[in-house]
Order: C-alpha cells, then structure tokens, then sequence
C-alpha cells in the first residue's frame, strides 16, 4: 500500500506500535462485504434482556419494521418484548445477537449464538467493568469470530444507532435524532452519544460505536459505505486503526464514489496517546503520518469536536460548496471584519466586488456608495428590502459558488431580532434556488439558533454554523472537495539511485549526488581532504563560499559549519578548526529557508513533510505531510496548506518547492531501502529552489 511515514526531521516517532492493537491481532485481512446486516438487520434477538438493562433499549427496537424477541433463561416478557429460555428456541436464527450479558456469561452466550448460526453481533459489554479478565476474554472472542466469519459490534460500546429504524444502542435516542445521509463511525462511545445528540441538524444514515473493533473494525464499515446508497458522506472518530492497508483500500473506494470523508483522530499529545492505550488498547504513534495517510485520500482532518459537527452538517446538505469563492452579507461592519479574519484564517477569502456587481447594488441603493465583500447591508434601507435584494444581486452576478449572511443567532434572541432572522434566512433560500451557490448562515455566537430559524434551515436545506471561526473553519474544508488518490508507483522507476546508495547516514557530499540525479539542484561544491585543498577549491568556486564537516547530520549545532568565507586564508583555516574532510560549497544566502523531507514507515511507507527549515526545523508549527508518491498538483497543495511557508514565497515559487516535493517520493517509492530524506534548507528564491544541506539515510541494499 502506498504509506504514510513519521519525518524524522519533523520530529515524529514510528507508527509501529499505533497499528499493532491488542485484541484485534487475529482480525481477518479481507475488507467485509456483508456489513448490512449487522447495521441494518430484518431480525434480532437481545440475549440476556432483564429489567435490569433499562427500558431505553426495548424502547430503541419496538415499534420499528423488524422481528425482535429477547432471551432469557426466566423471564418471559420485558417492556413488552416476549422472552424465549434460549437463542436456540428463535427459529428461524436471527440475523443479529445483542449481547447484553456480563462478561463472566459472554463467551458462552457467543458460542450459544455461533451454533443457532447468528453472524453478526452488537457487544456492548466488556469495558471497565470487566477488569482484567477483559482482554483475555475478548482475545478469545476475536478468535472464535474469525473461525467463523462472525461480525461484531464492540466490544466496550453504545452499540449501532439508526434513524426511525431499530436501534441496538444501550443509551436513549431522542426524537431529534433525524435520518438522512451521513455515516458515522466513532471509537468513543461518549462521542457516540454525542452525535446522537445533536438535534435534527445532522441526518444520520447511522452512528455506529465500534468500540474495541475485535472482528469488525472502522475499514470494513468505511468500505460498506462506499458502496452504500443511503450513505453521501462519512464521519470518522478514531484513536486508532486496527487494518492500515484495508483502511486505506476503504477510503480509496469511498474516494471513487464520491463520498467525502471527515475524520478526527485523538492522541496526538503524549497524555492522549496514554488515555488512548489505556482505553483501547491500542498505541498510538505519529501524528503526522496518520494525517498524510488521511490527506493522501482526501479526508478532511479536523482539530476539534466541534469542528466535526461543522464539517458533517455541511456534508449533510443536498448540495455541497463547489468551489471556494466566498460572497457574503452581513448586519454589522465589525462582524463582517471578524467574518473576513475567519474566512483568511481558514484559507477563504472574501474577493473584491467586481466593478459591475458594485455598480449594480449602488444603483439600487444609493447608500452603498462603496460596497466591499462582505458587503454590510445594516441601515442601507429597511430589513425586508435591503437583505432579499443584496442577497439576489450577489446571487445573480455568478462571482460566487458559496454565499454567507451573518445574523444574530441565539435561543434568547428577543422577537424583532428573530424575525430578522427568519427573514434574512428566507431571503438566502430565495436567493440562491436553482443555482449551484451553497448557501450558509453563520453568526458571532456559537449557539444554537432560536427554534423558528432552525426549522426554517431544515425546510430550506440552509445550514447554520455556530461560531463565525467555526463556520469559515467547515466551509474552508468541505469547499471545492475532490477525492484524491496517490498516483500509481510505479512512475517513480526512472528514479532508481541502487548503485550511489550506502547503509547508514550517508555524507552530505554523497546525499547531494543522490538529489542531482533525480533532478534537484544542489549547491556546487567541492570536497577537500585537507585545509590546503579546501582553500584551492574555493577559488575555483568564487567568493563568498561555506566550509563544513562533510558528516552525515547536524553540522551547524556541533560547529561543523563556518559561513560568508571571503578569501583562500580564511578558508584554509576555517577548514582546520573544523576538520577534514571538508565540503566547500557556494554560499546561498538570498531566500526563504524551506525544509523538505521523507521518512518511511515499516507499515504504511513513506511519508513526505514540507515546512519551514534551519536549525529548529523540527519544533516550528506548520508542517504539512502527505504519503508518497505525490502528483505536482499535490504538491503544490502541500506548500499551499502549509501557510508558514507559502506565505513567505513569491507565487511563482511554490512551483520549485513542489517539484522537489515530487522528486523525493519518486526516489523513495522507487528505492525502498532508503529510510529518510532530509533538504534542510532548501534555499528558494523567486523562481528557483536550491538544496543547501541533504542527507539520505538507508537501512540496507535495495532488494
């Protein structure tokens, strides 16, 4: 599988143990077909239903178009539900088992079920509670479920939560819980019950809480949903991934079908990664290489819970943003101010009116005698005119692909207040109907909107967003999205360096080699064996030049670099305090310091990392990765993301960046005994990019 790697430049660690868990180490290696049937059964049977398991789950699956019955070895009726002694007494065998025993009774329960012929299960049970007999039991489990092809939900989760249908779901499921298109797998059975909880602002194909994932993990139901015809987009909560080679395989069918994806994945800290390991598990390892690995396939990563209601309630809407021209209308100047800061914050930005469209609301209304995007329609004329006007102009002038109004936005919003509102809502709607424009409603307060405008949204298909950061943060995401998928390998043959390639940290003169032969351009140089050589070189260079250890790392932080040498005398003795054998190179000084590097995973690959370089490479922010091989395209888009740098380029620049962006994952796809690479820096210029520093680390001859 092409892979994601920790950059050893970037400062990250191996992603060994992140996908090696605990329980699941028998899980199958093909991506199941039959999901359905575990999420969405035509029968069930609830083994060890009692009083004692609470009314919510009888209530989650009566009323519904399925055949439930409960089993217990005493009790014949539960809320209504009849009871038979044994799942062998269900004829004929349901299609899924909700496992409510305790974990001293589970494993025969299990095995009880595997022989009425049940295959797919809900286990809720084998948390905490279970204490160290736990992850015994449930190796067991997963065991026994891969002899015989079973499905299971869990263990240590809420269980599967599906709109106006049957849910085997251990908490309570308010009406609110609305269906539509979006798919949803969480490893975190609070995170669980708090999607379930948001209101009717989401619609849900379904939540699942995959818990422990000891037979059927986040790979199998991603893959599931690719194919799925109710499912338009998909939302992943994750601490973990079980399967990196089917995951990927997963999100790459879910890219061919079109079907965005929106994950956020915990553990980044080292607190995180230890509640993680002690919730599920599993470890977790490098951040970075789990974000190239979503960012290879197009997943939409985000920082923050809120932040994944956003995306999700964007992805849930009929249409999506199809481009990132951002227009908007608001009821303050300062808001508006604000509005554009969190628009270039995320990565939009509200453009200029064109002088037409400027022209056009002047004309109407006299009083915009300069209107800027977004445009502040306060007092220009009254609420019921000024709004349905501007917002039908901008929709009409075809500047923009998504359109913003700004309002004020709470429960506790008074009723003039509200019904301005409900009529700047309504105005959108009108505004943007039959055309492509996505419309979005956001306000300074991240609040919930008043009742009246909420229903309103839902009738209109109108998202609200709560925050003015959070909504740009969202519509920045989800804005122009395409699937993505690495380009094919084996384009990276003619990269071949087998024959310059060392074990071990190889000098920078040799690592230099390496980058001139796959197209870089590397400062000229020469290497010395002697101070007398050294100052012979530099003349044959040219003044001002740089003298440094020709060792394989971290040559300025020991005192193995000396710069801005202006004459032979100078060199001569720079050389001997820093000791042969030497590089004297050209000194480039003129440009921005870029750092660009590869480091490979023994699972998943290679990784590549572009971001500021120098000395402290590895502690500056705003690094951005991506697995290799990368098209230019991608390339350049990690330059863009990485706004530290992209910010500090000349336009034309970027280009330079990315080419040696592409070079490195063609020369690590094409040699897979090269470890790492690091250019650190590479020196960019206007139009070009120079690779002051290299070195290539490899682990062992090409096989």
């Amino acid at each position: 599988m092409p892979g994601a790697a920790s950059c050893r430049s970037a400062g990250c660690q191996s992603t060994d143990a992140y996908f090696a868990p605990e329980v699941s180490a028998t899980a199958p290696s093909a991506i199941r077909s039959d999901i359905g049937r575990l999420l969405f059964p035509r029968s069930a049977a609830l083994v060890g239903l009692s009083e004692r398991s609470g009314p919510e789950v009888v209530n989650n699956v009566l009323g519904h178009d399925i055949t439930v019955i409960g089993v217990h070895p005493r009790v014949r009726n539960v809320g209504g539900l009849e009871c038979v002694p044994t799942i062998a007494d269900v004829s004929p065998a349901p299609d899924l088992a909700f496992m409510l025993v305790g974990h001293r009774h589970v494993e025969a329960a299990f095995e009880d079920a595997l022989a009425a012929g049940v295959r797919a299960f809900v286990m809720p049970g084998l948390g905490n509670e279970a204490g160290a007999e736990g992850p015994a039991i449930a190796r067991r489990i997963a065991a026994r479920a891969q002899e015989a092809g079973a499905m299971v939900v869990g263990p240590n989760c809420m269980g599967v939560a599906v709109p106006n249908a049957a849910s085997f779901w251990i908490g309570t499921i308010d009406r609110s819980f609305s269906a539509g298109q979006v798919a949803t797998v969480v490893q975190s059975g609070s995170i669980g019950e708090a999607l379930v909880a948001v209101g009717p602002r989401i619609g849900y194909r379904c939540v699942v809480s995959s818990g422990g994932e000891l037979a059927t993990d986040v790979a199998d139901y991603c893959a599931f949903f690719a194919a799925d015809a109710g499912t338009r987009a998909v939302g992943l909560f994750l601490e973990s991934v079980r399967r990196p080679d089917e995951f990927a395989r997963a999100l790459a069918m879910l890219g061919e079908a079109n079907k965005p994806v929106a994950c956020l994945k915990v553990g980044r800290s080292a607190g995180g990664a230890r509640a993680v390991l002690a919730h599920s598990g599993a470890a977790v390892g490098s951040d970075v290489a789990f974000s190239a690995l979503l960012r290879a396939y197009g997943v939409i990563e985000v920082e923050d819970y809120p932040d994944l209601i956003e995306v999700l309630d964007v992805l849930g809407r009929k249409r999506r943003p199809i481009g990132r021209r951002l227009g908007g209308v608001t009821n303050s100047g300062g808001e508006g101010a604000l509005l554009a800061d969190h628009a270039d914050a995320a990565g939009l930005a509200f453009n200029p009116l064109s002088s037409d469209l400027a022209m056009r609301l002047s004309s109407e209304f006299p009083n915009y005698t300069a209107p800027q995007n977004p445009v502040d329609a306060w007092a220009i004329e009254s609420v019921e005119r000024i709004f349905p006007r501007t917002l039908q102009v901008m929709a009409d002038s075809g500047e923009f692909d998504i359109l913003v109004t700004q309002v004020d936005e709470s429960p506790f919003l008074g009723g003039p207040e509200v019904d301005n509102a409900v009529l700047t809502l309504r105005a959108l709607a009108d505004a943007v109907e039959g055309t492509p424009i996505f419309p979005a409603l956001t306000s300074v307060q991240a609040s919930d909107a008043p009742a009246s405008v909420a229903r309103l949204a839902q009738e209109r298909d109108v998202v609200v967003l709560r925050g003015s950061r959070n909504g740009m943060r969202a519509l920045a995401a989800v804005a122009g999205w395409k699937a993505r998928r690495p380009p094919d390998a084996a384009a990276g043959h003619s990269f071949d360096v087998s024959a310059l390639l060392k074990v071990g940290a190889m000098p920078e003169y040799e690592s230099g080699a390496i980058l001139e032969r796959i197209g870089v351009r590397v400062a000229r140089r020469r290497r010395a064996l002697t101070p007398e050589a050294a100052g012979r070189a530099s003349a044959e260079l040219g003044f001002p030049v740089v003298v440094k250890r020709d060792g394989p790392a971290h040559k300025s932080r020991t005192g193995g670099v000396v710069l801005g040498l202006q004459d032979e005398a100078a060199v001569r003795r720079a050389a001997e305090r820093v000791g042969a054998p030497v590089l004297v190179a050209d000194h480039v000084s003129r440009g921005v310091e870029v750092f660009c590097g590869m480091s490979r995973d023994p699972e998943i690959g290679p990784v590549l990392v572009v971001g500021l370089g120098g000395d402290l490479a590895e502690s500056l922010p705003g690094k951005v990765a991506c697995l290799a091989p990368v098209s230019l395209e991608e390339a350049r888009r990690m330059v863009t993301d990485a706004t530290i740098v992209s910010r500090a380029l000349q336009p034309a620049a970027v280009d330079s960046v990315a080419n040696v962006i592409v070079a490195i994952g063609m020369l690590a796809i094409a040699n897979p005994s090269i470890a790492a690479v690091d250019v650190n820096p590479l020196v960019v210029g206007e139009r070009d990019a120079i690779a002051v520093d290299a070195l290539v680390v490899v682990e062992r001859s090409n096989a």
